[in-house]
């Protein structure tokens, strides 16, 4: 029996309809990224852009993939936030009202680049977020925009590492990769968005001990009272860091040549033992690599100076040969 000629038109209105909302889903979120891009860049200064964006109405929810922060004006080109996701459950009444409430918020940052230009200033430091206010001459009373109001009532933030690179040595940067796996750290009632973008920074900066930084005043500022602690003490432990490459051996050898020698003072080198030696910074580097399994090659870094173990440099070195190789 064939199937009944108004159901069959039902169907396909239905059909219809579903197509519809989905492109207007569609463009709706098309528009919302980029207002999102626009509003985060005029906030901070400096490029904003963003890789997925979906925004839930029934859900209430909002999901952003790939945010990412780029380097402010005077600092080389590249990210400097680098957020893989962000979870975001919104309070759609107080959005209709023009609010901003989100009772929920769920940032996962998967790397963070701090910069010292030649000059000595942090790339942290040159974003309006990090900037203090003051007070501006008198002018003809005009009516006073209101800024849109932000609350969360709790944020959970998981950072993945810090990469510090600090051009004032040289041509070639000082490179020390920080693995900070901080994982739910929860913070509640953030009253403004300088205050949550400040947040995230400071937090993410404990563990380098990278210290006058302007964005710390501004923190306490703002409210944001989790200052690092002396600036976060002396990191002890392991002096290494590993990792595997599906590249061949002398290739791997090579780059980790051509970077010991741009960043310090080569002080033994042997391809055949596949062990590179060098002073960083007052700081003993040694590399060793090994052939593995289908052509990859297993690389350790290890550094110390004056046998205190320096895992940051360890892996800042192992960072710059993976940069290298991609």
């Amino acid at each position: 029996m064939g199937m009944d000629w108004k159901n069959s038109k039902a169907v396909k209105i239905v059909v219809i309809i579903f197509i519809v909302f989905a492109v207007l889903g569609i463009v709706k979120d098309i528009a919302i990224k980029a207002t999102v891009e626009a509003v985060a860049s005029k906030l901070l200064g400096t490029d904003v852009r963003v890789g997925g964006f979906s925004f839930g109405i029934l859900r209430q929810s909002v999901r952003v993939r790939a945010f990412k922060i780029e380097n402010p004006k005077g600092f080389p080109q590249g990210n400097m936030l680098d957020v893989a996701q962000v979870g975001v459950d919104y309070d759609l009444p107080a959005l209709l009202a023009g609010k901003l409430h989100f009772p929920l918020v769920i940032l996962d940052l998967n790397e963070m680049v701090v910069v010292k230009n030649p000059d000595g200033g942090l790339n942290v430091d040159a974003l309006k977020v990090a900037e203090k206010k003051e007070a501006a001459p008198a002018a003809k009373p005009e009516k006073p925009s209101e800024p849109l109001s932000l609350k969360i009532d709790v944020l959970r933030l998981n950072v993945n590492r810090v990469v510090f690179k600090d051009y004032t040595r040289g041509k070639e940067p000082l490179v020390q990769v920080f693995d900070v796996n901080l994982k739910d750290k929860t913070y509640k009632d953030i009253q403004s968005a300088q205050q949550l973008a400040a947040l995230i920074m400071v937090e993410a900066m404990k563990p380098t001990a990278i210290k006058g930084a302007k964005i710390y005043g501004v923190a306490t500022i703002l409210g944001a009272g989790f200052l690092p602690a002396g600036i976060a003490g002396t990191l002890l432990g392991k002096d290494s860091a590993q990792a595997e490459f599906g590249v061949p051996l002398d290739r791997v050898y090579q780059t980790a040549l051509d970077i010991l020698g741009k960043t310090g003072t080569i002080t033994a080198a042997s391809r055949t033992d596949g062990v590179i030696k060098a002073d960083v910074s007052g700081q003993s580097v040694t590399v060793k690599l090994t052939k593995g399994e289908q052509g990859k090659t297993q690389v350790v870094t290890a550094a110390r100076k004056l046998l205190i173990p320096k895992p940051e440099t360890a892996q800042g070195i192992l960072y710059q040969i993976q940069e290298k190789l991609k």
